[in-house]
């Protein structure tokens, strides 16, 4: 509960900041969907935290405003290699654009960089050529609102009604309203997903956010099960070879150990040097057609492709290509 009240406490005060004539306890509650009296404990919470709030009477009501010039310098000691970090960071981040997550660090870079003193800024300045980060692939600003709620939901720990398209539908037609309650968003090359258990079939899933219409909240909670990891959820379902992991074992020869013993192909990789200089691979990989198409395209460079079908399902890509070939 204490981490519900930080986040609307902060809610409170970026509500504050938006309305500098101030906000009545009502109008604050209505905004933060929450009672009078919890508002009214939140404004004493900040008060006595040290923000600078005042009160004051309009008509028989009180309205709380923050007071001016309350915004300060941040105190901050960075280093120039933390800068660029940060700078990077929030390249990185332009795959949620559209999202209050990419503005905001977006606007947080910008509010350190008005810090700096003269010297370290027209150096952060000059260093924006020196590294890039690749641009994402998804511009959610149509979805930004929903984006942030679903944050919340997650966040606060509540249950949302939603609508959502299963994979083929039409995009006019709505899809299914579904009880969910959100446990964990994630940021891939794909777009954003959320890990969530529905309620419909009780188990926990992974929903493509681009294929929600609507979410609301529905005034329930939930709490996150014991030993929850979005990691062991989200590892076999990314990437090239998603799926159920199989394990995977085949050699490479000397020519490729060098590029596989530096370069990862999946992140369950182990590479191992042979005495005789080839390379000896493992991974834990789906066994579908990007895999096939992967080995298939090391032609005679690897041998010893373990389990046998897919094994066997390489040898079937070769023969039609040589097939092919020959009728041309």
């Amino acid at each position: 509960m204490r981490g519900v009240a930080f986040t609307r406490q902060l809610k409170l005060l970026a509500l504050l900041e938006k309305r500098p004539e101030g906000l009545e306890i009502e109008e604050a509650a209505a905004a933060l969907s929450t009672l009078r009296r919890t508002v009214y404990r939140d404004f004493r919470v900040l008060e006595d935290a040290g923000f600078p709030l005042t009160s004051a009477l309009d008509g028989r009501r009180a309205r709380w405003r923050m007071l001016e010039g309350h915004r300060h310098r941040l105190q901050l000691s960075l280093s120039w290699s933390e800068l660029v970090a940060l700078m990077s960071a929030t390249q990185m981040a332009s795959s949620l654009n559209g999202t209050f997550l990419h503005h905001g660090a977006t606007s947080a870079l910008d509010k350190i960089r008005a810090t700096l003193p003269k010297g370290l800024a027209d150096r952060f300045r000059v260093s924006r050529g020196l590294l890039s980060a690749p641009p994402g692939g998804r511009d959610y600003h149509s979805r930004a609102e929903l984006v942030l709620r679903l944050v919340e939901a997650i966040d606060e720990r509540k249950t949302i009604a939603a609508q959502y398209r299963s994979r083929g539908a039409k995009r006019r037609r709505r899809g299914a309203e579904r009880k969910l309650d959100p446990y964990h968003l994630r940021a891939a090359e794909e777009g954003l997903y959320l890990i969530a258990r529905c309620h419909r079939s009780g188990g926990e899933k992974l929903f493509l956010v681009d294929r929600f219409d609507t979410v609301r909240a529905t005034g329930e909670r939930f709490a996150l099960p014991q030993g929850f990891s979005a990691e062991e959820m989200l590892r076999p379902r990314f990437g090239m070879w998603s799926g159920r992991p199989r394990k995977v074992r085949f050699t490479v020869s000397a020519g490729l150990a060098d590029l596989l013993m530096e370069r990862k192909v999946h992140p369950s990789q182990v590479a191992q040097r042979q005495s005789d200089g080839s390379g000896e691979v493992q991974l834990e990989v789906a066994l579908g057609p990007p895999l096939v198409a992967y080995l298939t395209s090391l032609g005679g460079d690897v041998s010893g492709i373990e389990p046998k079908e897919l094994r066997a399902a390489v040898l079937r890509e070769h023969r039609s290509a040589i097939a092919g070939s020959r009728e041309n």
